[in-house]
């Protein structure tokens, strides 16, 4: 166990690397476009991403799943995964390219013809890098993926501020979508070139298509579902409702679901090692899910504590209505990364095909929800949206107790034991909140900081378990004063 848990340390370093330094960025960015541009600009575009994300779905799902589960990647692996998603790449492109009237029809919004049309190209964009993303996961190169999507942030990001600043309104960000995809694509090609026949082969599409395609299902429910509440939003309510809610999960994206998206990505390929012991497989995601509620139990309180002061100093005063927005948000943001991990189980089993069968019941959940709380106005449905989360949770630990022994009960004590730990911190911030409320953008840093630090020297203090197992996997990547202070 000791050489995946190296293994996934430093899996989890460059992962976070990618994503957190590709978050920072891009977080720079949005605060500046969010004071130049309108909520009703952000809107236009979440109105579009569903379609671009089930798009991207097909491409991402399926295949690049099935390419990172083999322990050898061939030539003929490459070339059929590489020209079945080029394929599905034009045609996607195509179906939006003649269903962009029909899209701008649906929401009466006449401009969505041409923003589709244009940003529909990074479906292509993201299709032809597949290969590359999928093998450097397998192979647990992360550092290479980390250096092909910074760079590709910080570009789209200069030339988005840009158009910006000189009143190109909405077209700002879909330029930044657009050059995101492609500049990512060419570096990842340019890092590491895939030898590519030109010749489709049967069997081995066959192989990774049996196991892909339920994944691809799968992954397309989930997308579609995932996304589904931008596009009743955008349907029923006005564009800047639907920018106010868009840019509330992204600030809790920011916090947590980047961070999960790092413990997938590298517990995948890890975790599929020990698929043939369940035992040592238990352990392994038990310290997956204390590691991840460590650091995401905090900063989803912090962020429904600071909601409002978040939004007007840092956003501008325009998105103070997102602030409540938010707050829901974290309610079921806080449990978030269980479905991610519960979920990763499966695949690591191999049982695509009751994937495809929990993502069937989770999503009729969902649309009973939908029906239900659009009945009482946004906050209706906001609040439908934390119940069948937590439903979801239940649905998704089913066969992870049946496969290797991990109730939900058990998971539950787990995150409990965790998020104990952040009483002192919760209790600080709190009370800062309520008798000195942050007036300024500099008060609220301040009060982040601290908040921060009583955490962190809480666990200082009481020593816990998962506090020792997170510094141990940082150890190798902290100064050694301060690796002194926390084994001391």
């Amino acid at each position: 166990m000791a050489s995946l848990k190296s293994q996934a340390s430093k899996g989890v370093i460059w992962t976070a690397a990618e994503r957190f330094g590709q978050q920072l960025i891009q977080a720079v960015i949005f605060v500046i476009l969010a004071r130049l541009l309108t909520p009703e600009d952000f809107g236009l575009i979440a109105m579009l991403m569903i379609f671009f994300a089930v798009s991207q779905s097909f491409i991402d799902s399926g295949m690049g799943q099935a390419l990172i589960r083999l322990k050898e990647i061939t030539d003929e692996d490459r070339s059929t995964v590489f020209w079945f998603n080029l394929l599905l790449s034009l045609v996607f492109y195509g179906l939006l390219y003649l269903g962009a009237p029909a899209i701008a029809s649906f929401y009466d919004r006449p401009e969505l013809v041409d923003l589709t049309r244009v940003m529909g190209l990074a479906v292509i964009f993201f299709g032809i890098a597949i290969v590359q993303r999928s093998e450097m996961t397998q192979q647990l190169e992360f550092k290479k993926q980390a250096f092909a999507q910074i760079p590709a942030v910080t570009i789209a990001g200069i030339t988005s501020v840009t158009l910006a600043y000189l009143g190109y309104g909405v077209w700002a960000l879909a330029v930044q979508y657009l050059l995101l995809a492609l500049v990512s694509s060419l570096i990842l090609w340019i890092q590491q070139p895939a030898k590519i026949h030109f010749a489709f082969y049967k069997e081995s599409f066959k192989n990774l298509f049996g196991f892909g395609y339920k994944l691809l299902l799968s992954g397309l429910l989930n997308t579609v579902f995932s996304n589904i509440y931008r596009l009743v939003i955008g349907k029923f309510f006005a564009a800047a409702t639907l920018g106010f809610y868009t840019q509330a999960q992204n600030v809790r994206k920011l916090a947590s679901q980047n961070l999960i998206s790092v413990i997938q990505k590298v517990t995948y390929p890890l975790l599929s090692k020990t698929a043939d012991d369940p035992k040592r497989m238990k352990r392994g995601y038990r310290q997956v899910i204390q590691t991840s509620t460590f650091i995401i139990f905090p900063g989803m309180v912090l962020l429904f504590i600071f909601a409002e002061p978040l939004m007007i100093y840092v956003l501008g005063e325009q998105w103070q209505p997102a602030a409540p927005f938010l707050q829901l948000i974290c309610v079921y943001g806080i449990l978030y990364h269980l479905h991610a991990i519960n979920l990763n189980v499966l695949k690591v089993m191999g049982r695509s095909d009751l994937f495809l069968q929990l993502e069937i019941l989770k999503k009729t959940n969902t649309t009973i929800g939908i029906l239900v709380g659009l009945q009482f106005g946004i906050w209706g449905l906001l609040i439908a949206q934390v119940c069948t989360s937590y439903i979801a949770l239940f649905i998704n630990t089913y066969y992870t107790a049946k496969f290797i022994g991990y109730s939900i009960k058990e998971q539950v004590t787990d995150v409990l034991q965790v998020a104990k730990l952040a009483i002192p911190m919760v209790l600080f911030a709190s009370i800062l909140q309520v008798l000195i409320p942050a007036a300024s953008i500099w008060m609220l840093l301040l009060f982040l900081i601290g908040s921060g630090l009583v955490y962190f020297f809480s666990n200082l203090i009481f020593k816990s378990n998962t506090a020792n197992l997170v510094f141990e996997m940082m150890a190798p990547y902290l100064p050694a004063k301060l690796n002194k202070v926390l084994q001391s």
